[in-house]
């Protein structure tokens, strides 16, 4: 060894291996502890400069050293980003061409034999990749499946898709012996495995289809369920069906007054000051209720137990049950003779009653809910119901048969009010309808395209109408805490001065009545409270607590009497105001 004073030049040979030609120079001073320490790294795979490595499983002993170039990392690296392709070297150090699904073995390059290809080549080689030409034969199947023609473009196998089956075409007449026998073998297995749908299976399944958007609001028809109504029956609680004269209990009392409809100028109205009785029966709330036309003397109701009732405002006491309904009674309208009157149910029944003797006239279902019930006053043969599937439809009342729909509204129908149009050009029965979607329409009778459309972005859902004593307004119970006016008629036009505000009915059907004068507006709210407002002033004149554990829904003002009001609510109790 040879010592400076500025550094110590050492030639000896790597510790644990055979000496070479070439002798190691270390130009630095290093400690003996320094000297001892294996060498670390990988060793060279140069047969010339040592022993061989041991494991030959390990690739990375194998790889020969490769100098790393960043630029040329780089340039590989933003190709990749740009176009999805990056030459890189392999197990065996050839250079290839890797894309985002491995690598691409057409494209193989030697390494250091083959430069990479220069933006020019690339741009050609595109250009050629786009003017290619889709082979004609896609697979070996093509040929067999379609011989020597192309395979069927897009459009031609999706009119092959729609095109009809030989069995619509023909019928079973133009299958084969062969294809006949299938069929019923399919047919016989089915029925052994219970999976033929019946005809009323799949009738409910597009039922629950068509109000899928109300189904967590509506009754569930469950699967087999037979649709038959339960078995009616009625219950008599009156002293005798008839006087000792032969009267009927329906009969009005004598000297009871008779009002016309329109007549506002016979008798001036007031309003009510007190609670004058409770009307109790009703195992659960009171939904409607309607008094007898002309005369009044009867009140009929429709509860939530799926009850109706008729009292009598004379004796105050109930005069007769009908029960015939398995779910609550959503409205209910009597004829103008007052001798039968309709009921509509959840249970997606329609029943008409016979007043007086509690027999079932008829039943109608479309199986579908109904919300609102009206005769047709120009013709009471027939009645218009408002259901669950958007539509309005017309029933014979002697032969149960639906004779019209109006399908125009795009959510349940909730009310319908007749407007006699007789000052218009074309003088007749209008029907105005209102629903969830917000809109008003107005339908010629027995016309199943609506003449107007009254729609607005600020208008609300209004799923109570009445028509005002005088016949020239409909009054309608907005959701949005206020009582809005149309005008009756030609026009159906919104009196946008007459509002009556002050109570909230958001989220309930809240009915809304007119005095026979014409001069005040009653009217429920969802806090159990009945309203009372002048018509011309459109200011509150009273509010009463009428109600309680949930809304004052219904109310009614008698036809004579000039300030008897009856409501009802969820409690189960009616009223009678005077």
């Amino acid at each position: 060894a040879a010592t400076t004073n500025t550094s110590l030049t050492l030639f000896a040979p790597p510790k644990g291996r055979k000496s070479a030609s070439n002798n190691q120079m270390l130009m630095n001073n290093p400690k003996k502890s320094t000297l001892m320490v294996p060498i670390q790294g990988p060793s060279s795979a140069d047969p010339q400069s040592g022993d061989k490595p041991e494991s030959r499983g390990v690739v990375a002993s194998m790889t020969p050293n490769v100098a790393f170039d960043v630029t040329t990392f780089e340039t590989q690296r933003t190709a990749f980003q740009r176009d999805g392709k990056a030459v890189g070297p392999n197990e065996r150090g050839d250079a290839i061409v890797r894309t985002e699904y491995g690598h691409d073995r057409r494209n193989k390059r030697s390494l250091g034999t083959t430069p990479p290809s220069t933006p020019e080549e690339s741009v050609v080689e595109k250009k050629k990749r786009t003017n290619a030409k889709e082979a004609l034969v896609h697979n070996s199947d093509d040929e067999v499946e379609y011989g020597i023609w192309a395979p069927p473009s897009l459009e031609e196998r999706t009119h092959t898709s729609d095109s009809l089956t030989t069995l619509q075409k023909g019928g079973l007449d133009l299958l084969t012996p062969e294809q006949i026998a299938e069929r019923e073998h399919l047919a016989e297995r089915n029925r052994r495995r219970g999976q033929e749908a019946t005809e009323e299976v799949e009738q409910q399944k597009f039922d629950r289809l068509v109000e899928r958007k109300m189904s967590h609001l509506l009754p569930p028809r469950l699967e087999g369920e037979d649709a038959t109504p339960c078995v009616a029956s009625t219950k008599f609680h009156g002293k005798a069906l008839f006087d000792y004269k032969g009267t009927s209990w329906m009969a009005p009392p004598a000297g009871a007054a008779v009002r016309e409809e329109g007549d506002t100028e016979h008798h001036t109205c007031y309003v009510p000051k007190k609670c004058v009785h409770r009307f109790t029966g009703h195992n659960k709330g009171v939904h409607r209720i309607r008094l007898f036309p002309k005369t009044g003397h009867l009140l009929l109701s429709g509860g939530l137990d799926g009850k109706c009732k008729v009292w009598s405002l004379e004796t105050k006491q109930v005069m007769r049950t009908y029960i015939g309904h398995t779910a609550a009674v959503r409205d209910v309208a009597f004829h103008s003779s007052g001798n039968t009157f309709l009921s509509a149910s959840f249970d997606r029944f329609i029943r008409l009653w016979n007043t007086e003797t509690g027999e079932v006239v008829n039943t109608f279902t479309n199986r579908r809910v109904p919300y609102v019930v009206k005769f047709y006053p120009k013709d009471e043969q027939y009645f218009v119901v408002g259901c669950s599937d958007n539509k309005i439809v017309t029933y014979d009342v002697k032969s149960g048969e639906i004779t019209q729909e109006y399908n125009h509204h795009l959510a349940p129908v909730n009310a319908i009010v007749f407007v006699d149009d007789t000052g218009g050009a074309n003088p007749s029965m209008k029907m105005v309808t209102s629903s969830d979607d917000k809109q008003v329409l107005v339908w010629e009778w027995d016309i199943g395209v609506p003449i107007k459309y009254i729609s607005d972005p600020a208008m609300h859902s209004m799923p109570v109408m009445t028509l005002h004593p005088s016949g020239m307004y409909v009054v309608c119970q907005s959701l949005d805490n206020q009582i809005v006016v149309y005008q009756a008629g030609d026009r159906f036009t919104l009196q946008r001065k007459k509002k009556f505000m002050g109570h909230q009915v958001a989220g309930y059907a809240c009915d809304v009545a007119c005095s026979p004068d014409g001069q005040f507006v009653v009217s429920g709210d969802g806090d159990g409270k009945v309203n009372f407002w002048d018509w011309r002033r459109h200011k509150m004149l009273q509010k009463y607590r009428g109600h309680d554990n949930g809304p004052s829904i219904g109310c009614v003002w008698h036809p004579t009497e000039p300030s008897t009001v009856l409501t009802c609510g969820w409690d189960g109790v009616i009223k009678m105001w005077q």
